[in-house]
């Protein structure tokens, strides 16, 4: 839970059909970074009350998909959340998908993992994770 300035990089793939899709992402210093499947977006919460940002981004069920995100914070205690998505077979992309200035940032928090399977049908599968210092 003290664990803070790190990257958490995980390969993930969801099963569903054009009607339903699983969600699935990681958790970073209290911060849930997920590809939300059914609204086709990938969105930083925190506290839904806090912190909820998200951008459209398409994805495709069966396709694997890299996910990295990191939290760097500043000396007045704000952050930015930031987050890149790509298909896994492809270079990562310079630019973040999505940065999330948050003026009270979480210091620290553990990484983790998210998969939501609406009624249990599809199954998310999180590959390659790894969490390494924030360079």
């Amino acid at each position: 839970p003290r664990m803070s300035g790190y990257t958490m990089r995980a390969d993930i793939r969801t099963d569903g059909n054009r009607r339903t899709m699983s969600s699935a992402g990681v958790i970073n210093q209290r911060y849930l970074i997920q590809l939300k499947g059914n609204h086709q977006a990938l969105e930083v919460s925190s506290n839904m009350e806090r912190i909820k940002e998200s951008v459209p981004y398409e994805w495709k069920v069966g396709l694997w998909y890299t996910l990295e995100t990191r939290v760097d914070l500043a000396p007045d205690g704000s952050g930015v959340v930031r987050a890149r998505v790509w298909p896994r077979d492809d270079p990562a992309p310079e630019a973040w998908t999505i940065e999330v200035p948050h003026a009270r940032a979480h210091t620290h928090g553990s990484p983790g993992l998210f998969g939501f399977a609406p009624q249990s049908r599809f199954r998310v599968y999180l590959d390659n994770i790894s969490v390494t210092p924030n360079e």
